[in-house]
């Protein structure tokens, strides 16, 4: 069964985190290539917001281990329409970013 993934009211967790309630479907493999493919899926075409990108600021302070820079980042929505937040976590490697996910265009 194919998972719907639709714009939800976004509560971040204590850390800052958030994490769409969809996300619980995704496949178990860790894999980028799973993971696209899962979300393609759905439906959904994605991309992605780097805070050292959208908040230099903020992500030196998160990177010198002021965890509230994470609570305080509001990741910049994409241009278009129809984006909506799917995650905002720490990758451990490359720092924070946020997934924005919108419907795919209809394949013609």
């Amino acid at each position: 069964m194919k998972t719907l993934i639709e714009a939800v009211q976004v509560e971040r967790r204590e850390d800052g985190s958030y994490f769409h309630p969809a996300l619980v479907n995704s496949p178990d493999d860790d894999s980028a290539v799973a993971f696209s493919g899962w979300l393609a899926e759905c439906g959904v075409e994605v991309t992605r917001v780097w805070m050292e990108i959208d908040a230099a600021l903020l992500c030196g302070r998160y990177m010198d281990d002021d965890t509230d820079a994470l609570k305080e980042w509001q990741p910049t929505t994409p241009a278009g329409a129809d984006w909506f937040l799917l995650a905002i976590f720490d990758t451990e490697d490359d720092g924070p970013v946020a997934y924005f996910v919108r419907p795919a265009p209809a394949a013609t």
